[in-house]
């Protein structure tokens, strides 16, 4: 299992380095291999030397580091929680009706992104991208340019369609710079089925998944509640889209949003997934952000984690014991 601690915005304003360092040596000693920190066009306009600097770090600490670009255009989650600057600065390339969104038939649009992506890849010493939740994958398009592409009536399999080569294209920008990049897309327990089998041919993926949470959340003092599905009801969809596309499986843990009120249930729901499932790619939130009670939240998660770790080398020590002793008979 390749384990992920998720940082979005992490620090890109207020720099302390030898915080970094502290972070993510805690992260290393955690267990993860990786760390994933966001990049959206803040960090491409204000904080180049700043993510340069956390990627340095990270290295220095012995974590591979996956970068997940934000808000690109209003076509993928990811943080800061903002419009696209771009896409607001050329209204020309949104979908009309939908200020910020950038039309995916747009040339222009197209071209940014791609040039977007790689500057991110040709800039920095990244080891993987995260795409983090493409979004509007079926929202239909009156864009001059969509009419253009596919007549006066487009579909929203159109519309999924358009979104997987436009995809696509951004992965082959990536891989033409570091075609070693290991790559992972993500999608909401509700994204459409045709749209999330369609992408799991997307050629340059290794991993395809889900994120989702086990506990009722809450944003402030309302009363929590069942906001996003559960990672235990998409896995078999999950192993199923992997299977199809050839693809390794993915997962990424929302422990966010928590009132303490929640933190029994948040536990029990994590332990019985991770007895049963088994991603390949497995990440959730480091100190995720909104708990009414960071370190408890914190806490569970990795002491949850390690146990599961724990078995997993057991069982493939099990395994591989097995398989020796099998061999030995067998000769």
């Amino acid at each position: 299992m390749f384990l992920t601690a998720y940082c979005l915005s992490y620090g890109c304003w207020t720099v302390i380095p030898k915080q970094w360092q502290e972070s993510f040596e805690d992260i290393k000693a955690n267990g993860f291999d990786a760390v994933a920190l966001s990049f959206s066009e803040s960090e491409m306009r204000y904080s180049r030397r700043t993510f340069e600097m956390q990627v340095n770090i990270a290295h220095r600490c012995g974590l591979k580091v996956l970068a997940i670009p934000s808000r690109i255009g209003g076509r993928f989650a990811g943080s800061p929680l903002m419009p696209s600057l771009w896409t607001c600065e050329n209204s020309d390339v949104s979908v009309p009706g939908v200020t910020g969104l950038g039309c995916i038939e747009s040339p222009k649009f197209c071209k940014w992104a791609g040039d977007f992506i790689t500057t991110l890849c040709t800039d920095y010493e990244i080891d993987g991208l995260i795409w983090d939740e493409p979004k509007n994958v079926d929202l239909i398009s009156t864009h001059p340019e969509t009419i253009k592409k596919f007549g006066p009536n487009p579909t929203k399999e159109n519309m999924q369609d358009s979104y997987v080569d436009f995809l696509q294209a951004l992965i082959y920008r990536a891989k033409a710079v570091r075609p070693e990049l290991q790559m992972t897309m993500f999608n909401m327990p509700n994204a459409p089925e045709y749209f999330t089998r369609l992408a799991a041919f997307i050629e340059g993926l290794d991993f395809i998944g889900y994120d989702g949470n086990f506990q009722r959340q809450s944003f402030f003092k309302e009363k929590p509640k069942k906001i996003k599905e559960s990672l235990s009801s998409v896995w078999e969809r999950t192993k199923q889209e992997a299977c199809l596309g050839n693809k390794k499986t993915f997962a990424l843990i929302e422990n966010m949003l928590m009132p303490q009120s929640v933190h029994a249930e948040y536990e029990e729901g994590l332990t019985k997934y991770l007895e049963s499932a088994r991603p390949d790619h497995l990440s959730c939130y480091y100190y995720a952000h909104n708990n009414e009670a960071p370190e408890e939240v914190h806490n569970i998660t990795m002491r949850v984690l390690k146990q599961q770790l724990s078995r997993s080398v057991t069982e493939k020590q099990q395994n591989s014991n097995n398989r020796e002793k099998e061999k030995r008979v067998c000769v």
